[in-house]
């Protein structure tokens, strides 16, 4: 494919500068620099430039400006001379990048934001349709006229909107602009200068300076470890000659004592007895404090209900009988220290939560279910989405059996002392992203 260079005329800069609507009372200072402006817009746009030419001078302008004013004034130009020339000369994405020499990804990025400042609405559109992440994308060529086919523009597009400051900007105030242009008079006419040189030795200098901060990084790294080094050996030196040990002294012992012998006329049994009715004494003392009478149970834990004949044939009288688990494994016996009341927890593993998400508020609707408390259904929470909700007792069964349709999920009965409205019980739902 071959691609033909663009020149750019006279008219062409005169439509640019229409364009891009500058107010030239804030540019010039009320008109005290109008000559100095004029002069700049002269020397800068000339008749017969290429496209690759222009963007040499705006890459040189970008250099040369300083300071933050006048850099973020002359890319700004820059940016909006490349949307002007993909809208006025109807070429495509790849050719401007190519005409230009500039990269399709930093082109296709500045086409995007200009569309999008004026069309903000279309956001979606223009992120999809300037995505090109490599030169195989499906949209290297697209073009203007193809956007206004897909939008069904029928109108001349502004270059800005009326909140934008740069074309009101007071650049040529600052100092560093007279010595821009004095600059430029100088550079740009010199037969010997060379703007691709000029760019090469920017991005080389951005390199070295890349590669100064990690060596800056590293060497700062280095000296705090080795600071910190230092400094743990300094205070473990430190502690260790505040540290003394001491071995106890026994002054108070008086070494002159010595057991008396066993009492005349005492008989050894005497002296077993009395052994013996100590120990009697220790057990008894023993038991007494480690009895207890009372039979413990287990509390009551959650149950997986695997089958829905598990659950109770009448929710109304619910709480009244004991579940299968009760009567199967616990013996009868319930441990009611944690309420009496049933509540449902279904526990959901979704590799599409989202989808997930979308199905069971449906069910919400259908069933008439409302949540508890200021708790909205499908809270986002770390892991998952949380729903916290009161279904109608004449709808539960048919609602669970629905909710376990869903996704890959697990039933839990558990109990409660919160009391639930009359006629609902408390159904908890946790979907939990794989």
């Amino acid at each position: 494919m071959v691609i033909k260079e663009i020149i750019l005329e006279e008219s062409d800069f005169k439509q640019f500068r229409s364009w891009i609507d500058l107010n030239l009372e804030a540019l010039t200072w009320q008109g005290r620099n109008e000559e100095q402006f004029e002069e700049f817009w002269s020397l800068f746009f000339i008749n017969g430039l290429s496209l690759e030419q222009m963007m040499s001078r705006f890459h040189y302008a970008y250099v040369k400006g300083e300071i933050g004013p006048l850099i973020s004034w002359f890319n700004w130009l820059k940016e909006k001379f490349l949307s002007f020339v993909f809208i006025s000369k109807d070429i495509s994405l790849y050719e401007l990048a190519k005409v230009s020499n500039y990269p399709v990804s930093e082109v296709a990025t500045i086409l995007r934001n200009f569309f999008i400042e004026v069309f903000p609405h279309k956001d979606e559109y223009f992120n999809t349709r300037f995505q090109v992440g490599n030169i195989s994308s499906e949209n290297l060529y697209i073009s203007y006229d193809e956007v206004k086919k897909d939008l069904d523009i029928k109108m001349d597009i502004k270059s800005s909107n009326p909140d934008d400051v740069m074309p009101s900007m007071e650049v040529t105030l600052y100092k560093e602009w007279d010595i821009f242009l004095s600059k430029m008079k100088k550079d740009l006419y010199n037969p010997t200068l060379n703007l691709k040189k000029i760019r090469s030795n920017a991005s080389l200098k951005k390199q070295l300076f890349f590669v100064g901060e990690i060596f800056a990084l590293l060497l700062l790294g280095i000296l705090f470890i080795y600071g910190v080094k230092v400094g743990n050996e300094w205070y473990e030196k430190y502690l260790t000659s505040k540290i003394r040990i001491y071995e106890p002294q026994f002054l108070w012992l008086d070494k002159s004592l010595k057991f008396k012998p066993k009492a005349a006329g005492m008989a050894a049994e005497d002296l077993k007895l009395k052994v013996k009715n100590l120990e009697e004494i220790a057990t008894a003392d023993e038991e007494e404090v480690f009895y207890d009478e009372e039979e413990r149970y287990d509390p009551e834990s959650e149950v997986i209900l695997t089958s829905w004949d598990a659950l109770p044939r009448d929710f109304d009288v619910a709480d009244l009988e004991q579940s299968e688990f009760e009567e199967q494994k616990k013996g009868g016996y319930r441990d009611t220290r944690y309420g009496n009341k049933k509540v449902y927890r279904v526990m959901m593993k979704s590799d599409q939560p989202n989808l997930s998400k979308d199905k069971l508020n449906i069910l919400l609707d259908r069933y008439r279910v409302t949540q508890v408390d200021q708790v909205k259904p499908g809270t986002a929470v770390p892991g998952g989405s949380y729903y916290n909700l009161h279904v109608p007792l004449k709808y539960l069964k048919e609602f669970l059996a629905q909710v376990m349709e869903v996704d890959d999920a697990i039933l839990f009965e558990s109990r409660t002392r919160t009391r639930n409205p009359p006629g609902k019980t408390k159904v908890f739902v946790w979907i939990k992203e794989i």
